[in-house]
């Protein structure tokens, strides 16, 4: 689970007090170590390993020669220009994107933060053109016999203002995006309702960093938890449930003007 190499250690202390379930503790030479009755709690989040200076940490097989080196990250006035720049696009390009942003954007999914580090989110990005133009003509088929039962003015009152829109066959779902990402946890997760959200929310802003446009399908997010056949489209694990999805493209539109939003009451304790 845990090793110290202790030809490295110092016993300076510091990932015992990171340890964020407090699992690692000093022994009586003060190196650390985990008690066999703590071993279950530790969550492999790798602190310890991301803390020590010396290399001396292994975490659940992960050691010293696995990790990254610490890279310079964007100054705040940057983070803070891409925050407030961000938009949600609906107008989308052509031009596909460049393979090695498609890998940098999947790569990124590892580092997700979610509840309790329970790495079971699951992603699924659809990426065929083929397949966004299935979902789309399905979706819209079902959305118009939807509309047609009257069930739509019942349980989502708020998609009146889409209807004509629907039934003239519009993408209300998905925007004509060309490509999308479906974030989906098990029931069981600690976190369920939060984890894909916040994923997506990390994905969105690098997406955006890297040049592309996104969206977010709340519709779809109805959709794909009503619909079996679509879930079963996105390969969805028996056990997850959908819980967010972005879409996301090369955008079509510039925007020459950083808004000026209403503010948001903020309370300073």
């Amino acid at each position: 689970m845990i090793g110290i190499d202790r030809e490295k250690c110092v016993a300076c202390g510091a990932c015992v007090r990171d340890c964020p379930v407090h699992v690692l503790t000093a022994g009586a030479d003060g190196f650390p170590g985990v008690r066999p009755e703590d071993e279950d709690f530790c969550l492999n989040c790798q602190h310890c390993l991301a803390v020590c200076a010396q290399g001396a940490v292994t975490c659940h097989d992960v050691g010293f020669a696995d990790t990254l080196e610490v890279a310079p990250i964007p100054g705040g006035a940057a983070e803070a220009a891409l925050i407030r720049q961000r938009r949600s696009v609906r107008q989308w390009g052509k031009e596909p994107i460049p393979e090695e942003v498609w890998t940098r954007l999947v790569d990124s999914l590892a580092w997700m933060p979610t509840g309790c580090n329970d790495h079971r989110l699951h992603f699924t990005v659809v990426r065929d053109s083929a397949r966004m133009e299935w979902f789309r003509s399905e979706m819209s088929k079902t959305a118009q016999k939807v509309v047609r039962t009257g069930l739509l003015k019942l349980f989502y009152p708020g998609f009146r203002r889409y209807m004509d829109e629907i039934m003239r066959g519009d993408d209300v779902v998905f925007r004509n995006a060309p490509y999308m990402i479906v974030a989906s946890t098990p029931k069981d997760a600690p976190c369920r309702e939060a984890d894909p959200w916040i994923a997506l929310s990390y994905f969105d802003l690098l997406a955006q960093a890297n040049g592309l446009g996104t969206c977010w399908g709340g519709f779809a997010v109805h959709a794909f938890k009503w619909i079996r056949r679509f879930r079963r489209a996105l390969k969805i694990p028996k056990g997850h449930m959908v819980g967010a999805v972005l879409l996301f493209g090369p955008p079509a539109v510039a925007y020459a003007r950083v808004t000026r939003p209403s503010p948001m009451p903020v309370d300073i304790l």
